[in-house]
């Protein structure tokens, strides 16, 4: 977590009404410590705020506003269905990884943070608000609970969105091994709901290139049990790598119309390096 030292999360939306941290965008108080802007003064204003030193160089009244600093939850939602800990992938351990660095990096900042776990049927495992790094070693067991399972992922996060009022950021770790429409739905129920949404696409090698795994077999679909047999030949290939291409192409386009941050992490690569590359280059990990 030492490299994490010094990072805060950003997210546009989301922010609380609480006093907090996280500075919020064309939202001003009038008190606070960096100044936002500055306006004349009417009768009623607090002579508290004035700007003795623009009113002493332009001889009239000036009221300072300043950068609104408001508490945000950021709320980690952990897909840990059967598709995430397929063997020989371990997308479950990359996700609950980079899961655990953006905890960190909230915690470090004050930031709210609670996680819940998305299992089989519905089911979730949910924990308190943490507000202290002294958490960390909790949510790193809180992160570790047992998954598997299938997993709708559209319904799961709609029931999540009715059981919490935003506003906060909800960052979603997972495969999105669902139709696109099914996502959607449930991103719409994030957004309906106040939260700023936070898409993170775990995706492992042999899902970008299934040669590196097999030529020829029997595939047996981790949630529902169900077997195809296959050959990858020339054309079968080059047919899946569109699919592929089309499904990510429409991700992006999902983040896109709802106004979400998307991001795709490769399942074993460093998760460190996609925190302070990726990450702060889609504006979400930014300097404190």
């Amino acid at each position: 977590m030492a490299r994490y030292h010094g990072l805060a999360l950003r997210v546009e939306g989301g922010a609380g009404d609480r006093p907090g941290q996280q500075r919020v965008r064309d939202r001003v108080d009038a008190t606070g410590v960096e100044v936002e802007t500055y306006r004349p003064y009417v009768p009623g204003d607090d002579p508290r705020h004035l700007d003795w030193n623009a009113v002493g160089r332009l001889d009239t009244l000036v009221v300072r506003s300043f950068a609104a600093e408001r508490e945000v939850a950021f709320h980690l939602l952990l897909d840990a269905s059967a598709s995430m800990s397929v063997p020989g992938e371990d997308k479950l351990a990359s996700a609950r990884e980079l899961a655990m660095a953006l905890a960190f990096i909230a915690l470090a900042a004050n930031e709210i943070v609670r996680t819940t776990v998305l299992l089989a049927d519905g089911r979730t495992h949910e924990s308190p608000a943490h507000r202290h790094r002294s958490a960390a070693p909790r949510v790193a067991e809180e992160l570790a609970a047992a998954g598997g399972g299938a997993l709708g992922l559209g319904g799961a996060l709609e029931g999540w969105a009715a059981r919490h009022a935003g506003p906060g950021v909800a960052l979603l770790v997972s495969d999105l091994m669902s139709e696109v429409d099914d996502v959607e739905r449930g991103v719409l129920a994030l957004r309906a709901r106040r939260f700023a949404v936070v898409l993170v696409h775990v995706v492992a090698p042999s899902e970008l290139d299934p040669a590196r795994r097999l030529r020829h077999g029997v595939l047996r679909d981790a949630e529902t049990g169900a077997e195809h047999a296959i050959r990858l030949t020339r054309a079968a290939i080059a047919e899946y790598r569109a699919v592929v291409e089309t499904h990510l192409a429409a991700l992006r386009a999902l983040a896109e119309r709802t106004r979400s941050l998307y991001a795709r992490l490769l399942a074993g690569s460093s998760v460190g390096d996609f925190v302070t590359g990726d990450l702060a280059r889609l504006g979400l990990v930014r300097r404190r």
